[in-house]
């Protein structure tokens, strides 16, 4: 059940957008609060990464599926940009 989880929240993030996070610029800890904060039934912090992925780390895995939705939503949305520097983003309404 555990991936499942972070396919879940991944899915729900693309869906939202990060709407739920107000216009501005975060770092990648802020966004994984308000991540948590918003889902945290999805936020599994015992599921890591190195249990899922083959050169995983010792982080939870719903961040891995965070900061993927975070660089779909790049490509593919106005709402989410890269910020002024490595590991900040951008969240602007459309």
């Amino acid at each position: 059940m555990r991936p499942e989880n972070v396919k879940v929240l991944y899915r729900f993030l693309i869906e939202c957008e990060f709407r739920f996070i107000p216009d501005g610029e975060y770092t990648l800890s802020d966004i994984y609060r308000l991540v948590k904060t918003r889902f945290p039934e999805l936020c599994d912090d015992t599921y890591l990464c190195s249990a899922s992925c083959k050169g995983g780390h010792n982080q939870p895995e719903w961040k891995h599926g965070t900061r993927g939705a975070l660089f779909r939503l790049k490509i593919y949305s106005d709402r989410v940009a890269r910020g002024s520097e490595r590991g900040h983003w951008c969240f602007v309404s459309q």
